[in-house]
């Protein structure tokens, strides 16, 4: 007979006999005021029901940790929780689907599994495949050359306002001062929006090198995506049209027959004359200022705007910079 505490050890693929252990004092109390605090919730007032309160991928994960815990202990030990996987399955833990309709955009993140959640990043930390790199996250300080007008789309340069070193050691040079930056900006802007869109595709060296760098996004020298300087909304524009248009049909109402004293027909010709040029100016006005009320505004970026271009990848330099390190075409 052995004692009840030193339970028998099963492996737990093939639950054979291994040997026998004393569990821990400090673990048989902790064990043992788990077990008491789900008991007086379970007796006490106010009933909880797992099986409504809690997503089945929780109940999962609870189910697949109690059996594991089965599979390590002895019988009697194994008892309880055996009771307590019991109550689990019986609250509808064993099967089904996790429900994320109240979960609102959680699920869509990808937080939840069907085995409960899963708290393991299956990418390991590696190591930068040279020194010389600057990584995703960094920024390159700029300055605008050229203006910026959102009424049409158009290419932008810029020019490097300090030197960039790698992001390991920050010793090694790689982006020199003074280096041109070449992109490109949208003109697609909404009512109401006061900033500009811009990318940078290409880094021009001082000696002649050229790299493209994809598309990597301009943003403020405080860190907010965008350009934004000066914001024309047209105010003058949309309510000058409206006073326009409040002008022409008064001026139009003037010119009809309000007291019906049309004796001739020449009288009668003129009402309709009147009542007809009334209604196609009526028409015409009103289009012309639901157009204007369309307007978008317009941002004007002038240049010397101090900028930030954000790196979104990683850039990797075959080494430092050094001017000139190529064969130029008259051989020096």
């Amino acid at each position: 007979m052995r004692k009840p505490d030193e339970p028998l050890l099963h492996a737990a693929a093939g639950g054979e006999k291994t040997g026998r252990a004393k569990i821990p004092e400090e673990v048989r109390k902790l064990r043992d005021k788990r077990f008491r605090q789900v008991e007086a919730a379970i007796d006490g007032p106010i009933k909880v029901q797992l099986g409504d309160t809690r997503p089945q991928g929780d109940r999962n994960a609870e189910i697949s940790s109690l059996e594991r815990q089965i599979a390590l202990l002895g019988r009697q030990d194994a008892e309880s929780y055996a009771e307590r996987l019991a109550a689990v399955k019986a609250a509808g833990g064993g099967s089904g689907e996790t429900d994320y309709s109240q979960r609102g955009d959680l699920s869509r993140m990808n937080q939840f599994s069907n085995e409960g959640r899963n708290w393991l990043n299956p990418d390991m930390p590696t190591a930068p495949p040279t020194g010389y790199i600057v990584r995703t996250g960094s920024v390159i300080p700029a300055t605008l050359i050229g203006g910026i007008n959102s009424d049409l789309p158009g290419q932008i340069v810029g020019q490097v306002a300090q030197n960039v070193y790698d992001t390991p050691t920050g010793k090694h040079l790689l982006i020199p001062q003074g280096s041109r930056l070449v992109g490109e900006y949208s003109s697609q802007i909404q009512y109401g929006q006061s900033r500009v869109f811009a990318v940078w595709q290409r880094i021009i060296f001082p000696d002649g090198k050229a790299q493209d760098i994809g598309s990597m996004p301009g943003g403020s020298g405080a860190g907010y995506a965008g350009f934004k300087d000066r914001v024309n909304n047209h105010y003058l524009r949309i309510f000058g049209s409206a006073i326009m248009m409040s002008a022409i049909l008064a001026g139009v109402e003037m010119t009809q027959d309000n007291n019906g004293n049309a004796n001739g027909d020449s009288q009668r010709m003129a009402d309709a004359l009147s009542e007809a040029l009334g209604q196609q100016l009526g028409g015409a006005m009103a289009e012309m200022l639901n157009r204007n009320m369309g307007i978008s505004p317009t941002i004007e970026i002038r240049p010397g705007y101090r900028l930030n271009v954000m790196l979104v990848k990683d850039l990797v330099f075959h080494g430092p910079y050094q001017g000139f390190d190529y064969v130029r075409n008259d051989g020096r």
